[in-house]
């Protein structure tokens, strides 16, 4: 294709990705069906739901108001409605109120309709309340029950609310009285809405009928709301030509960016505009190298991927095209309850698989469309930006990513190929054997077993679906068959096999090594293979043996699951890995869990017995978190005493009430901020379900609409800012080395680079070159000691408190390690 044609073709990619947002938006506006029956939900769409906040605080205060007013005993018109609202909080019947009223003023419904949709949704609030009060449990599995409700799923609520005393019954006339009321005060507050008396109908069915509609300026900010989230959701796609490089926050990327285009992704205004001036070529000059990265559809690999997924999927850990069936019911289970719970439980769990299944088919079909849209390109590429932390990630999702799963990344190769050359042929190997999960063994060992293995690897490139299947036995099965194919075609022309594929080469546990490196731990630092070795240590094996020894050892009953060999590196890797950037208890014990339930999952497939056989997964992994954190913490003490040091200057600054900012090595300026509403969580109960509100405080002018243009004041939450100061300082971090990476190879010519965060990949080739890249950068990086300028920078936003200042701690004891070491660190990534 002609530079022309591709441009051409790009920029109606780009039409394309606008379309198909908008596209996107549209229906999922049309999907929300209104809670009055019909038209849409406009209270459930981003719009709405910013209005209906913006609203809330002043008919709070109305409705406040009005029940005290009513209730002070003073003389005057008691209004009927008190009656009928004793006990309920103004809170919810705001919510109620509002949620039914947008819905309504948008339809421009008659008043009597949006009075008794009001009063409706009240009704089930109160009843679910009473559930909650008189049968806990039940109020529990009513609401798991119901789900998205739907009008017979609200009928049989309804009977159980009969069966258990706590329906309420209103008359038509005490719903007029009460909806209409709340309709009112709501009207008043917000100044959102009018009553209308028009005609309706024609010759004697003619009448004269009051509707509820949204006033003109409400109307016009929904519709600019909407238009605006239209054009800001567009579904990005690759490339086929060349990013514009980055020169700006806002320029660069796309031919034609959104309008919401930033290198800086969700942040405040203010930051970005303060980005503007922030000197930062290094910054540029890293996103831009690897933006330019050329790539190209894995045209086997998809066609393979196809012919799986089109012969009913799960080859390949594809996901199934079918559910997985339920569990058949016990044949006595009227007789039999507890019988009725097993099958309960089971039945729960397959549901609950099936769900994710969905999800999962969902996202290989995107993958595939877009694959098969870009097969016939030359090259495509990627445009980057960064999160906060400067964290890069590519902007197309969805689709084949560089930065994706399995599936995602076996799609795609580069685009300029590279002959294998000298060494290029131990690197593919090493990184076949590592695709398969060989990858705590020497570098000689993992070239040793792709050579037992050969026949079945060239077996597995000339008939992968045909033949032993050997690939789909990886770890990441699609890599694996990529990385197969290319092994055939060294085998068949040797150094000179032109080869296309990324060597993947991973940091070990790279929160840890971050850690270790910056306090100089020579602990730790054997266990993150940040010294040489002749095999890689492995810090997930060394906690899951040490845990397993604990759990043998304990009487703890809690522990009795996890007897006899039931603690693997897999259940501990998580854990381990999250440890570095403040992960809690409740947190390890939920990745914990959910790797038993994945392995639970697969053991069901192949009719064997759970992992912990009959356990309750959730008691069992919340024992194993609280003993992997400690193990890690006595393991690796240097991230512990980095944490706890970030943790007590961020209480300083948090004291102040300010966010808190620091520059990368890279000189990208940080901004941690996590602003604190002046809010209070309210549950409201709406179709049977229950919902926990964050109810801003008030200050907003309860007679008119101004604050539809407001921004919303904050300040700091310090609990927030205190849980993420280790994993963002961290993360900078790692992005900073990452940059440094990127840049370096571009100095040396290397073009062609995958990156993902602590995983870097180029030709097998110049993989050897790279590796001593990653080290050399890596020490270059701590050789000057980022926590010296961190402190520094802490100093400088609190000048304005001294006896802050004069609280800021020391920094933390650093150990031994000589980071000269590292240069001879083979395992460091591998």
């Amino acid at each position: 294709m002609t530079e022309h044609e591709l441009i051409e073709a790009q920029c109606n990619l780009e039409e394309e990705s606008r379309a198909l947002g908008i596209s996107r938006y549209r229906q999922q506006r049309s999907k929300w069906t209104g809670i009055l029956g019909e038209g849409v939900d406009e209270a459930a769409l981003p719009p709405g739901r910013r209005l209906l906040r913006l609203a809330l605080q002043p008919t709070i205060d109305a409705m406040a108001g009005f029940v005290a007013s009513a209730r002070s005993g003073k003389a005057g018109r008691k209004h009927s409605a008190i009656a009928l609202l004793s006990g309920i909080d103004p809170e919810p019947l705001a919510y109620l109120t509002l949620r039914c009223s947008i819905q309504a003023g948008v339809q421009q419904h008659r008043l009597q309709k949006a009075a008794t949709a009001v009063a409706s949704a009240i009704i089930g609030h109160i009843e679910a309340e009473g559930l909650r009060k008189v049968n806990p449990a039940g109020a529990v599995g009513l609401e798991r029950k119901l789900g998205r409700a739907n009008a017979r799923k609200l009928g049989l609520a309804r009977e159980i609310y009969r069966k258990e005393g706590v329906a309420i019954d209103w008359s038509q006339r005490d719903k007029m009285l009460v909806g209409s009321k709340l309709i009112e005060l709501a009207t008043e507050a917000t100044g959102l809405f009018e009553l209308v008396y028009s005609e309706n109908g024609m010759g004697k069915r003619k009448r004269k009928e009051w509707r509820l509609e949204l006033n003109d300026k409400a109307v016009d900010w929904l519709e600019r709301q909407h238009n605006r989230s239209e054009l800001l959701d567009p579904i990005p796609m690759p490339m086929v030509v060349e990013p514009i490089p980055w020169t700006t926050p806002h320029d660069g990327g796309y031919l034609a960016p959104p309008p919401s285009n930033t290198i800086i992704r969700h942040h405040t205004k203010p930051y970005l505009e303060e980005l503007e001036s922030a000197d930062m070529p290094l910054v540029y000059q890293a996103i831009n190298a690897i933006q330019a990265t050329s790539w190209k559809i894995n045209r086997p690999i998809l066609q393979a991927m196809r012919q799986v997924w089109e012969g009913g999927g799960s080859l390949g850990n594809l996901p199934a095209r079918e559910d997985e069936p339920l569990p058949a019911k016990p044949a006595d289970f009227e007789h039999d309850e507890e019988a009725l719970q097993v099958w309960k439980q089971k039945a729960a769990q397959v549901h609950a698989a099936n769900a994710r299944q969905k999800s999962k088919r969902l996202a290989l079909m995107q993958k595939l469309w877009v694959a098969e849209k870009l097969a016939d390109f030359p090259q495509i590429y990627f445009p980057h930006n960064m999160d906060f932390r400067g964290r890069v990630y590519p902007i197309p999702a969805g689709g084949p990513s560089p930065q994706g799963d399995d599936v995602a990344k076996a799609l795609l190769t580069f685009a300029k190929g590279h002959s294998l050359g000298p060494g290029g042929g131990r690197w593919l190997a090493i990184h076949l054997a590592n695709l398969f999960g060989v990858d705590k063994v020497s570098f000689e060992d993992r070239v040793r077993w792709v050579e037992e293995n050969e026949p079945a690897i060239l077996d597995s490139a000339v008939q992968p679906l045909d033949g032993q299947r050997f690939w789909t036995k990886a770890d990441k099965p699609w890599q694996a068959l990529a990385a197969c194919i290319e092994w055939a075609g060294y085998k068949a022309e040797g150094e000179n096999f032109c080869s296309h594929l990324p060597i993947a080469l991973d940091g070990s546990n790279s929160g840890l090594q971050h850690f270790t490196a910056l306090l100089r731990d020579s602990q730790a630092a054997p266990h993150v293979n940040l010294v040489d070795r002749s095999v890689p240590g492995d810090l997930y094996a060394v906690i899951a043996a040490k845990a397993q020894a604990l759990a043998n050892r304990s009487d703890d009953p809690k522990a009795q699951p996890w007897k006899s060999d039931r603690i693997t590196r897999k259940i501990a890797k998580g854990p381990c890995m999250t440890y570095a950037y403040s992960a809690t208890l409740h947190g390890m014990a939920r990745q914990i869990e959910s790797t038993l339930n994945d392995l639970d999952q697969d053991a069901r497939r192949n009719g064997r017995e759970p992992h912990l056989r009959g356990a309750d997964n959730n008691r069992a992994a919340f024992w194993l978190a609280g003993v992997i954190l400690d193990l890690v913490g006595q393991e690796v003490q240097s991230a512990k005493r980095g944490m706890d040091w970030l943790r007590e200057v961020i209480n300083l600054v948090s004291k102040a009430d300010l966010p808190i900012w620091w520059t990368t090595p890279m000189d990208l300026p940080v901004l941690q901020r996590y602003p604190k509403e002046n809010a209070r969580s309210v549950e409201v109960h709406f179709q049977g379900r229950k919902m926990q509100l964050l109810v801003a405080g008030g200050g907003e002018d309860a007679t008119s609409i101004d604050y539809l243009d407001d921004t919303g004041g904050a300040w700091q939450d310090a609990h927030a800012a205190r849980s993420g100061i280790a994993p963002n300082f961290i993360h900078s971090l790692d992005a900073a080395h990452l940059m440094k990476v990127a840049n370096a190879c571009a100095d040396r010519g290397i073009e062609s680079l995958a990156v993902i965060h602590d995983s870097f990949g180029t030709h097998a080739a110049r993989t050897g070159e790279l590796a001593e890249i990653l080290r050399q950068t890596f020490v270059d990086l701590y050789e000057g000691n980022p926590l010296v300028a961190f402190r520094q920078s802490v100093q400088e936003q609190l000048t304005d408190y001294p006896d802050l200042v004069k609280q800021i701690p020391a920094l933390p004891h650093q150990g031994e390690l000589d980071l000269g070491t590292i240069m001879q660190a083979r395992y460091m990534f591998a």
